[in-house]
């Protein structure tokens, strides 16, 4: 008999079981198989008294986000994912002491000024504790002066004025006038919490906020740049979308600071890790499954109708599934092309994706709380990486200094983070020759500190540990197209784009996360899941809930 509050630990990777008995599994025959059990062939996760059952692919945000809001609604669902670890793509690991963080600078909705911060709470995620940005980032500018952007909009209008000429005054007063609109007005995501005093705040603020999501999101962030007269200036901008963000909208930055300013946009103490733990923790409370370990190979369609999940270990029928992973490895892989839509096949052949990244973790000796937390500088030298497919001649570094759990004492962890599209040339040369691809990623782990160095000496001294993760490990925990890591750039055209949760002929199946929404992020997970829930609970007649 399965316990409901055991975990099998096999191979020291946890299995969690959850509530595999209430979803139907009232005994299980274990046998070992890699390390995981298999699960039962063709075994349909029963819905009994819970309502119709639901096989969740991903327990990535999104989908621990739907299968939570499911849970509570009297839904039973069981999620699979590939890795060991819930998150998804909002990921952390732990090496010798150190968290190295891949995922969240900033999320719209740490604190209760926002409405999005109901969705937080309601998943689980809204007791943690939230560091607040004063400063977001401080870029070194190709004179030796340092571009500091303040959260507060009256700092960084100084801090504009400062770099800037008085032609470029009215642009600049226009700039902070829109953060500031933008930090009283609110993006509602949970209208049904909404209370009166909200609404009318949302409703009085609207004057000041309907040029950003008219104006300002037209306008691309390339185009503003060519309105600023000051080089300076112009360059001290420029650092803060770099590469293939010019197309995008110059609304998305009056956003994030407008947020930041009403200290709603920060940071959970124990990282992108714990935040995701908190939402696994919140849907296991209320009955839900995970099996981690699990390779999901295909989506099982009987009579036009996706009726369950196969993998190398078993397969599982339900009544309804849903795929929170990859959008175009659902569509291609698990589908094998035979369902498609007009809507997602466009997005496939047009939008462009966020690049993928090298993430480096440095574990350093000593206490760099003195150093900006995010710094951005010009090179010295061009650094040359990818076998010269990729040329840099800035580099940015994170210090977790202010997180007290991601280093030991007395230490710091550190990450760099840099944008690459030659996914190929990882994936490639790691099934080709693993020495050589293990070489490479020490030759670039080599020259990435060494550039670090050049900018802050001593820190090449300090390195006790160092990890470098690249394309190819992030496609392969998450099976991500090109191991892109936020799905499809915004763009002024983009931005907002309504992308199908349905495919054409297949019934029983819904997708979701931020491959469905350009621009992706967090909280559009979030969203999703909810609005899902309360799709699927329409269509049964019954009434949403949104609290457990």
């Amino acid at each position: 008999m399965l316990n409901y509050s055991h975990a099998l630990q096999l191979n020291s990777i946890p299995y969690k079981v959850g509530a595999l008995a209430r979803a139907g599994f009232k005994s299980m025959s274990i046998r070992l198989y890699c390390g995981w059990p298999r699960l039962p062939q063709g075994e349909p996760v029963q819905g009994g008294t819970m309502g119709k059952s639901v096989l969740i692919i991903g327990a990535g945000i999104a989908g621990l986000a739907a299968g939570s809001y499911l849970q509570r609604n009297g839904f039973t669902t069981h999620i699979f994912d590939q890795h060991t670890l819930p998150g998804g793509l909002c990921t952390a690991w732990e090496r010798q002491g150190y968290r190295f963080d891949g995922c969240i600078h900033w999320l719209m909705g740490s604190s209760p000024r926002s409405n999005m911060h109901h969705i937080w709470r309601e998943l689980g995620a809204g007791e943690l504790n939230y560091l607040e940005w004063d400063i977001f980032t401080v870029i070194k500018l190709s004179d030796g002066d340092r571009f500091t952007v303040y959260t507060d909009p009256d700092r960084f209008e100084a801090e504009l004025s400062r770099l800037a000429g008085p032609d470029d005054s009215p642009l600049i007063k226009s700039i902070a006038a829109a953060i500031r609109n933008m930090s009283r007005f609110d993006l509602p995501a949970a209208w049904d919490k909404l209370t009166l005093p909200e609404a009318a705040r949302i409703l009085f603020a609207l004057p000041g906020a309907l040029p950003i999501f008219g104006t300002w999101m037209k306008l691309p962030i390339a185009s503003l740049l060519a309105r600023i007269a000051s080089p300076k200036l112009r360059e001290a901008l420029s650092g803060l979308y770099s590469g293939d963000m010019g197309d995008f909208p110059v609304a998305g930055l009056f956003m994030m600071l407008g947020f930041m300013s009403k200290k709603s946009c920060g940071y959970p103490l124990g990282g992108s890790s714990a935040f995701a733990r908190s939402i696994e923790k919140k849907y296991l409370s209320l009955g839900g499954s995970i099996s981690y370990g699990f390779r999901v190979d295909r989506i099982l369609v009987e009579n036009g109708k996706a009726v369950g999940i196969a993998g190398e270990k078993g397969e599982l029928r339900g009544d309804l599934v849903i795929s929170a992973a990859d959008a175009h490895d659902t569509v291609e892989r698990l589908l094998g092309g035979r369902y498609r839509s007009p809507g997602l096949d466009k997005a496939f052949a047009s939008f462009r994706r966020f690049p993928s990244l090298l993430l480096l973790g440095l574990g350093l000796k000593g206490d760099f709380s003195s150093y900006p937390h995010s710094y951005s500088f010009p090179l010295k030298q061009p650094l040359v990486l990818e076998g010269g497919e990729l040329t840099l001649l800035g580099m940015g570094i994170r210090f977790f200094s202010f997180d007290p759990g991601a280093a030991p004492a007395g230490k710091t962890a550190a990450m760099v983070m840099i944008s690459t599209t030659n996914d190929s040339w990882w994936t490639e040369l790691r099934a080709r020759d693993r020495s050589a691809y293990d070489a490479a990623k020490e030759e670039s782990k080599r020259r990435i500190i060494a550039a670090l160095d050049s900018e802050l000496p001593g820190i090449a001294s300090a390195v006790e540990y160092s990890d470098l993760s690249t394309p190819a490990t992030l496609i392969r925990y998450t099976n991500n197209w090109h191991g892109s890591y936020e799905g499809w750039l915004p763009t002024i055209k983009t931005m907002g784009a309504k992308l199908p949760r349905t495919l054409d002929g297949l019934a029983g199946f819904y997708m979701l996360g931020q491959w469905l929404n350009p621009g992706g992020g967090l909280p559009p997970c979030g969203i999703d899941g909810r609005r899902l829930a309360k799709r699927l609970c329409q269509a049964e007649g019954r009434s949403f809930r949104a609290d457990a």
